[in-house]
């Protein structure tokens, strides 16, 4: 009797332990999405002035944010808690408008009922089709643009997803008006650190 008694009150004691457990590790998931958008800061938002390009000859002349065409480009989504990268489900492939005017669902996953401070994107191809309102030095280029992305391009950003228990929407803003002025207008290659230094990531 007084071993099943013993035995009884171990069990019990187990169970309370692997409860804490849970707590201590955030045993509830929420849930979060990735979207991207071509450019959350140029023509698809209201209210943005115009920018200068540069002419040939060294003068300014203005060129509307409105570039016309779409962007597709292939990417795995992370959320980063103390170096340590939680996939969302993908890899994913996606096409957006280059002016902004739209947003897609990118990824999605459940994840740990955790904070996560930063977000992370790899990506392993970026191209564009533009089709009107890319003017580089002057000219007005339209067709195919490429980054130049050998294996892949990391952006890793600071992001706030809100409460650990927040279900959340990561939006990942490609800003397609800042790097697409970087290309070469002979080879239509946009550098990498273009791309990478004008991706956002932000809580959508």
């Amino acid at each position: 009797m007084r071993t099943n008694t013993t035995l009884a009150a171990l069990l019990a004691g187990m169970t309370a332990l692997a409860g804490c457990g849970r707590e201590l590790v955030g045993g509830g998931q929420r849930n979060v999405d990735a979207a991207a958008t071509g450019d959350g800061t140029g023509s698809g938002s209201a209210g943005l002035a115009q920018r200068y390009a540069v002419a040939p000859g060294g003068g300014g002349v203005f060129q509307a944010n409105g570039i016309g065409g779409t962007i597709t480009f292939d990417a795995r989504v992370y959320l980063v808690r103390n170096a340590q990268p939680v996939p969302l489900n993908g890899p994913a492939t996606a096409t957006v408008r280059a002016d902004g005017r739209d947003t897609v669902a990118v990824a999605s996953g459940r994840v740990p009922e955790v904070e996560y401070p930063t977000a992370r994107v790899v990506f392993t191809r970026v191209t564009g089709n533009v089709t009107g309102g890319l003017v580089i030095g002057g000219v007005s280029l339209t067709g195919q643009v490429s980054v130049a992305i050998a294996d892949s391009v990391v952006v890793e950003r600071p992001v706030d997803l809100g409460d650990a228990d927040d279900d959340a929407t990561l939006l990942i803003d490609l800003d397609a008006s800042a790097w697409l002025q970087a290309a070469n207008p002979v080879t239509r290659i946009v550098p990498a650190a273009a791309f990478q230094g004008a991706v956002k990531l932000r809580r959508g």
